[in-house]
């Protein structure tokens, strides 16, 4: 299923001032990255053996520059508010809901200042 790599190809097609990665985030100053996030679940199952599945991921940015994650982590919340479907490139999966679960906020200031901003998201999809 390719729903983690075309949800990333989404959001690194907005003009953001830092360039996103996929993986860990990790204490890099400003390191954007989507990541999946633990408690994605399979929700129903049909006869035809299609899944109903929710997939849970995350956007974190690490920073020391608090404009720059608020207007970046603002505009992928919005762009992500906007959108209605994702595109699969192999067919594994349709999307049914795209939801902004929690919108960006700040998780966690570091001793040197450093603050990790976060923004979670839920898709709905069937997986083929």
């Amino acid at each position: 299923m390719d729903l983690y790599e075309r949800l990333y190809d989404q959001i690194a097609s907005l003009q953001l001032p830092i360039k996103p990665y996929m993986g860990f985030l990790l204490d890099q100053p400003n390191m954007l990255c989507l990541y999946p996030l633990p408690g994605s679940q399979t929700t129903d199952r049909y006869f035809d053996g299609t899944l109903e599945r929710e997939m849970l991921y995350e956007v974190g940015f690490f920073t020391n520059d608090q404009q720059i994650a608020n207007e970046t982590m603002w505009k992928v919340t919005n762009f992500l508010d906007g959108i209605e479907k994702i595109e699969s490139k192999n067919d594994s999966f349709d999307t049914l809901e795209i939801e902004v679960a929690e919108t960006p906020y700040i998780s966690v200031m570091d001793e040197r200042g450093y603050i990790t901003y976060l923004l979670d998201l839920r898709i709905l999809i069937n997986q083929y």
